[in-house]
C-alpha cells in the first residue's frame, strides 16, 4: 500500500527551505531537506525519495543544471521538480531537456505548485502499484537498473518454451527467478517440478532423473518415475546443474535435444519439458577443463539469466533491509522496528559475499538482539549471540565455543535444519559443518 509521498527539498535559502517544508508537510507530503549536495546524496543514498525539488542555482556542481544532470543520470526514475528564481522560458526548456519532469517559478504559487506535486505524485502512486503486482507476480525486491533490466529478462524467459540457463552467485536469488519464469509461464498452474544436482549421489542420478522398470538392477523391485517423467508438460527446475556428472550429461543431452527419455531397463518415451537450469559455477570454464560438456551448455542456454550480485546494486540495499526487518517483525509478532540512516550507509559499504541471503540474515540477527526500536550499526556488527560466558571464569577456548554453538544453532533455525543450506549461508562445506555439528554437540530436527 501507498503511504505519504516523500519529497527530497534541495535549495541553499534556509528559509525558502523552512517555510516551504512546513507548506508542503501541513499538505500532506513527507519533506526532508538538504542545503548542500553532502547531504542532498546521503539522503538520496540511504532514504526513500519519490520527488526531488530542486533549485536552479543549488550550489554543488557549479550550477543547478549540472546538479539536475547529475541526480538524473544516478537516479534516471526519481522525477524532479526544477525551482527557478526568475520565469525564463529558455531554463525551463533547458531544465526540461536536462531530465527534470516539470519546472516552477519563485515566488511559489501555492495552488500551482501542490497541483504540480499532485499530478506527479498520482503517476508514482500508478507506478508504485505496478511495482507491487509485479513483485507479487515475480518474487523478487529492488528498484535499482540491474534489477529492472533482470525483471525484463525474466518476463521475456517466461513468455518462450525454450531452455533458460540462470547464473550467480550464491545467495543472490537464483531458485526465485526459476520460480518466477516458472510462475509466469504458461506451466504456471502446476508445481514447478526440481531437484537439486549437488544433493543427489553421484550413482543415483540416472535413477533419480530417469526412473527405472522393475528388475533393471539388484534391488529394482518396482517401477520408479524420473523427475522427467514428473515434469512432462511441466517445467522442471535443475539447480547447481555443473554438479551433474558427465556420465549423466550425455543422457541429459538426449532430453534437451531430441524430448527422449529412457528409463533404466526400459524403452524410450518421448517426453516435453521445459528445463531451467541454475549454476553459480563458471560453466564455460568448466568446458574448458573438460568437466561440463560444450553440446549441453549450448543446448540449456538458449536464453541466459545473468543475475548480479548485491554490491552491484547497491541502490537496492536500504529497501531490501527495511523489508527483511518488516517482514520478520510481522513473523514473529514483534513490535514494528526501523533502521537508523547510519546503518543503511553502513550496509551499502559491506561486500555482501552471500549476496542477499547473507544480508537476510545479518538483518533479522540485528533485529532479534537490538534492545531499541531503532536499529543502528553496532545491532548489525557486535555478536550478541545467546550462550557467553563470563570472561573471569571461562578459557577463551570455551567462550568461542559456545559463540560458535550459539552462532550455528541460529543459523540452523533460520534455514529450517537444511545442512546444505545453512552451509551455503555460512561460507562452509557441508561436510565440515556436519562434523562441527557433531562436535558442538548440536541436535539436527528434520526438515520438511
Amino acid at each position: 500500500m501507498m503511504g505519504k509521498i516523500r519529497i527530497l527539498l534541495a535549495d541553499d535559502d534556509l528559509v525558502f527551505l523552512r517555510l516551504t517544508t512546513d507548506l508542503l508537510t501541513n499538505a500532506g507530503y513527507d519533506v526532508v531537506s538538504a542545503a548542500k549536495m553532502e547531504g542532498c546524496e546521503q539522503i538520496l543514498r540511504n532514504e526513500k525519495v519519490d520527488v526531488m525539488m530542486l533549485d536552479m542555482c543549488f550550489p554543488a556542481l557549479q550550477d543547478g543544471f549540472n546538479t539536475l544532470s547529475y541526480v538524473h543520470d544516478a537516479y534516471p526514475e526519481l522525477p524532479i521538480l526544477m525551482i527557478s528564481g526568475s520565469a525564463h522560458i529558455p531554463d525551463a526548456v533547458s531544465a526540461i531537456k536536462n531530465g527534470a519532469m516539470d519546472f516552477i517559478e519563485k515566488p511559489l504559487d501555492t495552488n500551482h505548485l501542490l497541483m504540480k506535486l499532485k499530478r506527479l505524485s498520482d503517476g508514482i502512486s500508478i507506478k508504485a502499484q505496478m511495482h507491487e503486482l509485479r513483485i507479487a507476480a515475480i518474487g523478487m525486491r529492488g528498484t535499482s537498473a540491474p534489477m529492472e533490466a533482470l525483471f525484463g529478462e525474466i518476463i521475456k524467459a517466461s513468455q518462450f518454451d525454450c531452455p533458460v540457463l540462470i547464473s550467480g552467485e550464491t545467495g543472490v536469488g537464483k531458485e526465485l527467478a526459476a520460480h518466477a519464469i516458472h510462475r509466469l509461464s504458461k506451466y504456471g498452474a502446476q508445481s514447478l517440478i526440481s531437484i537439486n544436482c549437488a544433493s543427489v549421489p553421484k550413482d543415483l542420478f540416472e535413477a533419480e532423473l530417469f526412473g527405472y522398470e522393475k528388475g533393471a538392477f539388484t534391488g529394482a523391485d518396482k517401477v520408479k518415475k524420473g523427475y522427467f517423467e514428473y515434469a512432462h508438460n511441466n517445467s522442471f527446475f535443475m539447480d547447481e546443474i555443473s554438479q551433474l556428472p558427465i556420465s549423466v550429461q550425455a543422457k541429459l543431452l538426449r532430453v534437451v535435444a531430441e524430448g527422449e527419455v529412457q528409463k533404466l531397463g526400459g524403452r524410450v518415451s518421448k517426453i516435453k519439458t521445459r528445463i531451467i537450469s541454475a549454476s553459480n559455477q563458471d560453466l564455460f570454464g568448466l568446458c574448458e577443463e573438460g568437466s561440463f560438456r560444450k553440446d549441453l551448455l549450448y543446448r540449456l542456454n538458449t536464453m541466459h539469466i545473468v543475475i548480479p550480485p548485491l554490491r552491484q546494486r547497491i541502490d537496492d540495499i536500504p529497501g531490501l533491509a527495511d523489508y527483511f526487518v518488516s517482514e520478520f517483525c510481522s513473523r514473529n509478532f514483534l513490535p514494528p522496528k526501523t533502521i537508523s540512516s547510519s546503518a543503511k550507509a553502513w550496509m551499502c559499504e559491506q561486500r555482501w559475499d552471500g549476496n542477499i541471503r547473507e544480508l537476510k540474515n545479518v538483518v533479522e540477527r540485528g533485529v532479534i538482539y537490538s534492545k531499541s526500536d531503532t536499529l543502528s550499526v553496532v545491532d548489525f556488527t557486535t555478536p550478541r549471540e545467546a550462550g557467553f560466558q563470563d570472561s573471569k571464569t571461562s578459557s577463551l577456548r570455551s567462550v568461542l565455543s559456545s559463540f560458535e554453538k550459539a552462532y550455528i544453532e541460529h543459523a540452523l533455525i533460520e534455514n529450517e535444519y537444511n545442512v546444505r543450506k545453512t552451509a551455503e549461508m555460512l561460507h562452509m562445506d557441508k561436510s565440515n559443518l556436519f562434523k562441527k555439528i557433531s562436535s558442538l554437540g548440536i541436535k539436527l530436527k528434520e526438515h520438511h
